[in-house]
């Protein structure tokens, strides 16, 4: 069987759970990560270029070696070129990289667990009008009772994981803003699903993934530098610049699970995955706050809605898109 096919082939849903929840501890590990960086440098916006950097590295060293990573390059621009795709979906790290600067701009000001709970939302809404546009692989999945419940939940999970943690007294239109990103993500997330699809090869989409956004925070990070200069020292701990290709495994896995659960159900997935970590750090870390029943009652909460969203229905092999 050649690669292609192999790619092709639906992996079961077991597994393809299994792997978003994954991706749901490689995100939120990154993010701990990237933040322990931002504090050790007083630079959040410089971490998040450093991280990308990290990731654009070890991909570009990937595709050195690898010629099926470069065939997936060539495949992808072969694909846009006969219009399977639109060529935007190759700008999907974009929405990666504005969400990690968002985390450095905005977060502050919300304080995590708003910055968190609207993120979310975002992403819910975000998956919801996804997967009925058919915008991502796995073909249109239209709102259903139960798929509503299980995004409601997802949403109230966080709610209750972070409850008693808000702290906000700024402008409430600036509350929107992680929600915008979490739509941007989802689309990510979908474009990402075609892409891989597309060029049969989920380390040609990461790579094109981290080229975008790595570009795009470079700008900023000049632009930035101008005023208020670049960091003096930049930390010696090896394990503060891994962030990045934690990253790589999160967007390569949720570039080939998408085909077979939709961005709703990934969405909810990694949610957990993000919570469960959460409980992990604060149960294990030194200095962490320790294993809270919000947090733990939240992540058996977004558990139960993603339950229910994928029993709305299991999502149809032939709907994939050619």
């Amino acid at each position: 069987m050649t690669p292609h096919r192999e790619l092709d082939a639906s992996i079961p849903l077991w597994l393809a759970y299994s792997l978003a929840v994954l991706a749901g501890v490689a995100m939120s590990t990154q993010a701990h990560i990237n933040g322990l960086l931002g504090s050790a440098l007083g630079d959040g916006l410089v971490a998040a270029g450093l991280s990308f950097a990290g990731g654009l590295i070890v991909l570009m060293g990937i595709a050195l070696v690898s010629q099926r990573v470069r065939v997936g390059l060539t495949a992808t621009r072969d694909a846009i070129t006969r219009r399977e795709i639109p060529w935007s979906f190759t700008l999907a790290g974009a929405a990666g990289a504005a969400f990690v600067f968002s985390q450095s701009a905005v977060s502050p000001v919300l304080g995590l667990a708003l910055f968190s709970v609207s993120f979310v939302c975002g992403l819910t809404i975000g998956g919801l009008v996804m997967d009925v546009l058919a915008i991502g692989p796995a073909g249109r999945r239209a709102i259903t009772p139960l798929r509503l419940l299980g995004a409601g939940l997802g949403v109230a999970a966080v709610v209750i994981a972070v409850s008693g943690s808000w702290d906000f007294d700024g402008p409430s239109w600036i509350v929107i803003v992680p929600a915008a990103f979490g739509v941007g993500v989802s689309w990510q997330q979908a474009a990402n699903g075609r892409l891989t699809h597309a060029n049969h090869n989920p380390w040609s989409t990461t790579l094109i993934n981290f080229g975008v956004g790595f570009g795009l925070l470079a700008i900023a990070v000049a632009v930035v530098s101008i005023t208020s200069g670049l960091p003096s020292e930049f930390p010696t701990n090896p394990w503060l610049y891994v962030g990045g290709p934690v990253g790589i495994t999160f967007i390569a896995i949720a570039s080939v699970v998408v085909r077979d659960i939709g961005i709703l159900v990934y969405g909810l997935c990694a949610t957990t995955g993000q919570l469960v970590s959460a409980i992990a750090f604060d149960a294990f870390e030194p200095g962490g706050t320790g294993v809270t029943a919000p947090i733990i009652f939240g992540a058996i909460v977004v558990a139960t809605g993603t339950a229910l969203a994928s029993l709305s229905g299991r999502w149809s092999r032939r709907s994939m898109r050619a």
